[in-house]
């Protein structure tokens, strides 16, 4: 993309309402399709979270210019909306003051990651050096991490249940979660990018495991240490096999152009 297209520009006010559209539909939805089948306000709460990265993301990669505070400010209208239609159509779990705390303050973090890894996927001023950068780069570890992140919640809590698939298959959506993340960084990255997406792969099961068991409370042979091991080695090895696939596709368009 050309340099002048990613200079920072003037506050524009049409990215705020187009976040604060894709929002409310974007985690509006996660929070009506996962709520029937998970009751816990962790779950509902963490998924909608989701939401507003994939919103910043959104507004981040397709917006002209540089468009996080844009994707910022938006998630602040769409948490205050939601507080709204929450209590409107009375959401038992989520009444409670630390929660609703927890969304407007969370939401306004989460969407300016996701504007800034959308940003960054749609590439920068400095996409041009990485094509030949030869060492490892840990921006798109950090960008691989919040992609994934993202990918495994969407694909175990809020696709399954969106697609009516039974829960046993959660394994086989939270592999493919990580063939995925690996294919985006590799793709979009400018240059060879293997390795990273790999480790993300490792961070992003690490905080996974972090999540259910200090914030959702699981015990027992479900976060057992030999169960965080294997997670650890399909994260790593499936986020390089889709940053594999990644870089190929990446190879063979280039080829054609």
């Amino acid at each position: 993309m050309a340099e002048e297209t990613k200079q920072a520009s003037r506050f524009e006010w049409k990215w705020v309402i187009s976040a604060v559209i894709a929002g409310l539909v974007i985690v509006g939805a996660s929070y009506f399709i996962v709520a029937p089948t998970f009751h816990s306000a962790e779950i509902q709460v963490l998924v909608m979270l989701v939401g507003y990265i994939g919103t910043g993301a959104i507004i981040g990669y397709f917006s002209p210019g540089v468009t996080i505070n844009e994707a910022s400010v938006g998630g602040l209208f769409v948490s205050i909306l939601m507080y709204f239609i929450l209590k409107i159509t009375g959401a038992p779990e989520l009444h409670s003051p630390t929660v609703n705390f927890l969304l407007l303050a969370l939401g306004i973090g989460f969407a300016w990651v996701g504007g800034w890894a959308g940003e960054k996927l749609q590439g920068d001023e400095s996409s041009a050096a990485e094509k030949h950068a030869a060492g490892f780069q840990w921006k798109w570890v950090v960008i691989g991490v919040v992609v994934g992140f993202a990918l495994n919640i969407l694909f175990v809590f809020l696709l399954a249940p969106a697609l009516k698939i039974n829960l046993r298959f959660e394994l086989a959506a939270f592999i493919i979660s990580f063939v995925a993340t690996g294919f985006v960084v590799g793709y979009k990255s400018p240059g060879v990018t293997i390795t990273e997406p790999a480790v993300a792969g490792l961070i992003s099961v690490v905080l996974d495991w972090i999540f259910l068991k200090f914030a959702l409370g699981f015990t027992g042979e479900t976060l057992s240490t030999s169960v965080l091991s294997v997670g650890l080695s399909i994260g790593f090895l499936f986020a390089m096999f889709g940053a594999w696939l990644g870089e190929k596709y990446q190879e063979s368009l280039e080829k054609k152009s």
